[in-house]
């Protein structure tokens, strides 16, 4: 299908503009794709299609395309076109991979043995050939229940796919809306056939879905970029978001900070090939995210706009399923802290949870009376008690509260602690008269 994006820049996109578009298009990407000066003069669409179809292959190239088309105000028409025809191709990609897995058998189920008919010869030995066959038969499809109950059968579903428990399958109090899914695509299908089995055990061992339908979502919020720590990839820099369609809100984790500036207030977005698991979306460096038509409008209702701001109350908490996710802004009463850890006791009218913090948020600077707000913490069962614990992609913003009532109303304060290393200006603290309606802008 690779095929079917070179066509889609070459007739879509490179054909209709005129001689001098052509020549902005091989002056800058003249470094991308090697170009000389007497390389610039020479070459064609033709020959620039070609290129680009090998330097960004597959759906890079059209994305490359409308990055630089999007700067020249008079083809926006054709940057639609581009975006609707990238679209096409994806679900035409899709389509042609999901056929031939409908039709091919469960692996070790060969053919039904066929039984002679009264016209059939025997075989050849008589009785004794007969019995051989069957004796044959036999032990093929013993192998195959051999096989199959070693895990080679089938693939079978992750557990947190959209139509697990609800109770367990929310990220955030139950009110976390589930990404739609097609129930007549199978899960396996979202891999490519030569990393089936690869692909199947890390999305059952993290629980992730591979979501490759586009989404076009409203962004609502965002944090400033932070660093974490994942074991495969050593340090790395993420952020946080919170999008919206017209009917459903996510929250989504961003493990790829230079998307930052895309993930701006009220900037609409379309993304695919993003993870799903609990409710919750993730994008990383091999997902596709651009924004939308400049004229495309999504309208998000203020009930949601509203839901998405909520934060749960900690009774709820309590009847959360263990391995929920949270999100929210809860008083700070209690901190105790240890040698490796610090419990940070959150109350509210409805009663008090521990927050359990280690590594980089073990003993951050904060105080009793402050707010925390807490972005992907995940419900444990911890000594028979529910608490809350951060993992790799949590994150913790301290909201200061006012000293004393001799400070100006508009008076903030700056978080002033190393998180790793992270630029000292990134964390934001807000006035508490104001922290039900700040962003994270």
């Amino acid at each position: 299908m690779e095929g079917e994006y070179k066509k889609i820049i070459l007739l879509k996109g490179l054909e209709p503009i005129n001689d001098y578009q052509f020549s902005i298009v091989k002056s800058v990407l003249a470094r991308d794709l090697g170009l000389t000066a007497n390389m610039q003069e020479e070459y064609n669409k033709v020959k620039i299609a070609d290129l680009m179809e090998k330097k960004f292959p597959g759906v890079a190239c059209v994305n490359k395309l409308i990055d630089l088309f999007k700067e020249m105000p008079s083809l926006t028409d054709i940057v639609k076109q581009l975006r609707n025809e990238k679209v096409k191709a994806a679900k035409k990609t899709k389509a042609t991979e999901e056929t031939p897995r409908r039709k091919r058998p469960r692996e070790g189920a060969g053919p039904a043995p066929h039984a002679p008919t009264a016209g059939s010869a025997v075989p050849r030995g008589g009785a004794e050939g007969t019995r051989k066959t069957q004796k044959r038969n036999t032990a093929t499809k013993e192998l195959a229940s051999t096989k199959k109950n070693k895990g080679f059968g089938p693939p079978t579903q992750p557990t947190c796919h959209s139509g697990a428990n609800p109770s367990a399958a929310t990220g955030f109090m139950g009110l976390l809306p589930q990404p739609h899914t097609s129930s007549s695509t199978p899960w396996a299908a979202a891999f490519p056939e030569n990393q089936m089995v690869q692909g199947q055990h890390q999305g059952a061992a993290r629980g992730r879905v591979l979501q490759k339908d586009p989404l076009t979502v409203l962004v609502l919020k965002a944090t400033e970029p932070f660093e974490y720590e994942c074991p495969e990839e050593g340090r790395s820099r993420m952020f946080h978001a919170t999008v919206a369609t017209s009917s459903q809100f996510f929250q989504v984790k961003v493990l790829n900070s230079n998307l930052k500036e895309k993930f701006t207030k009220e900037n609409i977005l379309t993304i695919s090939d993003y993870f799903e698991c609990k409710g919750i979306l993730e994008i990383n460096k091999t997902s596709y995210v651009y924004e939308a038509d400049p004229f495309q409008v999504i309208a998000v209702p203020n009930s949601i706009t509203k839901r998405a701001n909520e934060t749960p109350k900690i009774d709820n908490l309590y009847k959360q399923a263990s391995g929920t996710f949270v999100y929210g802004l809860f008083p700070l009463t209690q901190i105790k802290v240890n040698r490796k850890t610090t419990i940070y006791t959150i109350q509210d009218n409805t009663g008090a949870m521990e927050v359990l913090g280690t590594g980089r948020w073990h003993n951050i600077p904060c105080k009793e009376g402050d707010k925390l707000r807490l972005f992907y913490f995940q419900l444990k069962t911890i000594d028979q008690k529910l608490k809350l614990t951060c993992g790799t992609h949590s994150f913790i913003q301290v909201i200061k509260t006012r000293k004393t009532k001799k400070e100006p109303a508009g008076y903030d304060f700056q978080l002033e602690f190393d998180m790793m290393n992270s630029p000292p200006n990134q964390f934001v603290a807000y006035n508490s008269d104001i922290v039900k309606t700040e962003n994270f802008f």
